[in-house]
């Protein structure tokens, strides 16, 4: 399935510092105005489960990178649009610009190979810096990039597959688009990430054996 995402040129003239220091900014007061809500919907999915404490925490920060950007409240708007509106006549336009970029493209699911990683959804490539996460060329990251100072990085939170669990994933995403609709992982990407934990709990449990690779 290829979408038709437009990909913001963002400027280069935005340190990395600047970036940092804003986006920390940016989850802090998103965390602290929705919390309650948050903190309720992330123990409902959490307790449906039999997930130990590690998937809890990685499902949570796996849906904040979401609900910072998608997640609208009663007025429609979303943290990062609120946070947008309320720092605009404060700092450069450079700044804004590539703050306003950070919701695209969505979260998605992305293929490891020797030139980058693949995002199997809008059939793009990214070059980003995977030094700091233990991946192999054939493994899945299930996660949101960021453009930050001329460089693709994944957000907080992203989840590692495996190689050889790889078809699994496959076959669960085709199901949940199928169910869902084509724009599934924009909508609903907490609600799949709590299947793929469950997923990947089952094979680690040997409650489903992994199909072979094609």
């Amino acid at each position: 399935m290829k979408s038709e995402r437009k990909i913001i040129p963002f400027p280069t003239t935005v340190s990395e510092a600047e970036m940092n220091t804003a986006l920390k900014t940016l989850y802090q007061e998103a965390a602290t105005a929705r919390s309650t809500d948050w903190v309720a919907f992330i123990e409902e999915i959490a307790t449906e489960g039999r997930w130990y404490l590690k998937d809890a925490e990685l499902f949570r920060d796996l849906f904040v990178d979401w609900a910072i950007f998608y997640e609208t409240d009663e007025q429609g708007k979303t943290p990062h649009g609120r946070f947008l509106e309320q720092v605009k006549e404060d700092m450069s336009q450079s700044l804004y610009r590539a703050l306003r970029g950070l919701a695209d493209p969505v979260p998605s699911l992305f293929l490891v190979k020797e030139d980058g990683v693949f995002d199997i959804m809008s059939e793009q490539t990214y070059q980003t810096d995977l030094t700091e996460i233990d991946v192999a060329v054939g493994d899945m990251l299930v996660g949101k990039l960021l453009y930050i100072s001329g460089k693709w990085r994944f957000a907080i939170a992203y989840m590692k597959v495996a190689r050889a669990l790889v078809p699994e994933v496959r076959v669960l995403l085709a199901d949940f688009v199928d169910e869902v609709g084509d724009d599934a992982l924009l909508r609903q990407y907490p609600e799949f990430c709590a299947e793929l934990i469950d997923l990947l709990l089952d094979i680690e449990e040997g409650n489903i054996t992994p199909r072979p690779e094609a």
